[in-house]
């Protein structure tokens, strides 16, 4: 019987806008009408989780100020989507490449004097800043002298959890080039398991932390050189983007770099924090803060 009221029980109109605008104030995610599906099946796991009778009474239970503090973090983790792989997008790291050999190395300052510091944010399960440490680190077996720190952030729990073991099925690695798998990845012990590891050297060079794009503060004391936002802020609203944007804008140094997805732009951006103005594309989906005094 409690399995046919579990399964007549779907997500109402009136609680789909609940959720959205929780989960829209407080991460920032939009969940217009369109995700009401998706919305309703990530729900019903933790609903099963908690052993609540309905959708209702799961939503009731997480929104409430006081009984559902310890949940709401799994009700945004469970909204969240973390689609991800190594190398997606791998201009973006040839262009790195290009960008360390062509103008980093010749001056010899970020990457020599101080670590250049790039920062992964919405690293999801973990291949993005994994990635971005083996080319790092291929970069340093040319250049020994070479320094980097990788700080990886996302809203998720669960695949922040997933990113610190550095464990993934073997299917998952099937797109980064074979010295590199050769190089930087572990086989299990255990062949029936056909799991992978990421390397010690690779895994000590990523930090992971927990952060929200939209209300955590973004003055750290090590500013990045690099940052890489990408397919995040399409589930933000525009003025939320703009927020954000210019708070990249701050703490990116003249010259520094901004990454986004493909299918995201910096065009039209004209926040209070002038990120509209403070970057330049130098290539599809690839900005850089403009120097002050110097022509775009």
């Amino acid at each position: 019987m409690a399995t046919e009221r579990l399964q007549q029980d779907a997500l109402s109109a009136r609680d789909h806008r609940r959720v959205a605008d929780y989960v829209g104030r407080v991460a920032g995610i939009q969940l217009p009408e369109s995700k009401h599906a998706l919305i309703e099946g990530r729900l019903r796991k933790r609903q099963h989780a908690r052993g609540l009778r309905s959708l209702r009474d799961y939503i009731d239970f997480a929104l409430d100020e006081q009984a559902g503090a310890e949940e709401r973090p799994h009700l945004i983790d469970a909204i969240t989507t973390n689609k991800t792989d190594f190398y997606r997008e791998p201009a973006h790291f040839r262009f790195l490449r290009e960008h360390v050999l062509g103008e980093i190395a010749v001056r010899r300052d970020r990457g020599w004097r101080v670590p250049l510091r790039i920062w992964s944010a919405g690293c999801a399960s973990g291949e993005e800043p994994y990635t971005l440490a083996m080319e790092m680190l291929e970069l340093r077996r040319m250049h020994p002298d070479f320094r980097f720190e990788i700080r990886a952030t996302d809203i998720s729990a669960s695949s922040l959890a997933i990113a610190r073991t550095a464990i993934y099925p073997h299917q998952r690695v099937a797109s980064m080039p074979l010295p590199l798998r050769r190089r930087y990845l572990l086989r299990s012990r255990d062949r029936s398991l056909d799991l992978v590891r990421m390397a010690p050297e690779v895994r000590e060079r990523v930090r992971f932390a927990s952060f929200n794009l939209l209300t955590d503060a973004y003055d750290v004391p090590d500013s990045p050189d690099i940052v890489l936002c990408r397919n995040v802020m399409i589930y933000f609203s525009h003025p939320d983007r703009d927020r954000i944007v210019a708070r990249f804008a701050r703490i990116l140094p003249p010259g520094g770099l901004l990454l986004v997805g493909h299918s995201e732009s910096l065009s039209g951006s004209e926040s209070s924090g002038g990120s509209g103005t403070a970057f330049v594309q130098i290539q599809p989906a690839i900005y850089r803060k403009i120097v002050p005094g110097a022509h775009p």
